[in-house]
């Protein structure tokens, strides 16, 4: 990269070596994102390690949503709490903290390592006034920290895949990729019954859940959010390849 910028720089065995490392790597199904340590989400620049999922493009789509809600429906002058639900390398919570003046959100992992790696991204986008990381599984993690029943959003891109689905993954996500990070049961619905079964306590009314979910899985979300009974105006948004990838859903 460096030889067309540079062309009179001289190459040391140092950087052949360094060179032979990274295409090894590489041939070694290491994701691109690892090998550089980096990842470009909604603009912004997120460190990535095998500590953490790497965030995929569909998920911008999530933030987008809850943005557009928010900007629509909320006075610019109210402070808004949002919950990020398995929050990774912490790309959602901090995407929005930039984006939104007025915002408090709170992030959970149940991976004290991604939080690490969350916790580099907050202080790199100097937003730690704004997100607050934690530790715990889902919503017993905000006990102590947040009332029930104040929650302005609820998002979360949490694990979907299938159990039998996941060696049918490509050997980039399965050799290097937390796999706790991805798989969600046995029928990749563990994680969403939960949060669908817990999020009205948490939630104000007109709050909004907003929940990315896999290819195939829209229906039978909606289906669990119309069950439940406590919300309202359930929308379906589609992703760049025109696939269902967001759910969301106003507590009545």
């Amino acid at each position: 990269i460096e030889l067309h910028p540079n062309p009179d720089k001289i190459i040391n065995d140092g950087d052949i070596s360094k060179c032979k490392t990274l295409i090894n790597k590489r041939a070694n199904h290491v994701p691109l994102q690892y090998i550089t340590g980096h990842v470009e989400f909604l603009s912004l620049d997120f460190v990535v390690d095998e500590r953490t999922l790497i965030p995929r493009q569909d998920t911008e789509i999530l933030v987008e949503t809850a943005l557009n809600k928010i900007k629509n429906r909320t006075p610019s002058d109210k402070t808004i709490t949002i919950v990020d639900i398995g929050t990774g390398c912490g790309n959602i919570a901090i995407s929005l903290a930039t984006n939104l003046q007025n915002v408090q959100v709170y992030a959970n992992d149940i991976s004290r390592e991604a939080l690490a790696v969350a916790g580099i991204n907050v202080r790199r986008h100097r937003v730690a006034d704004r997100v607050h990381l934690l530790h715990g599984n889902l919503f017993e993690t905000f006990d102590g920290h947040l009332n029930r029943g104040n929650i302005d959003f609820i998002v979360s891109n949490p694990p979907y895949v299938k159990e039998a689905d996941w060696n049918k993954l490509e050997p980039e996500i399965i050799e290097h990729e937390p796999r706790d990070a991805l798989v969600g049961g046995k029928d990749g619905l563990r994680f969403y019954k939960r949060i669908i079964r817990e999020a009205p306590e948490w939630l104000r009314p007109e709050g909004f859940l907003i929940l990315e979910v896999g290819e195939t899985q829209a229906e039978t979300i909606t289906k669990l959010i119309e069950t439940k009974g406590h919300f309202e105006n359930i929308e379906i948004t589609k992703d760049l390849q025109k696939i269902d990838r967001i759910v969301s859903a106003r507590r009545k």
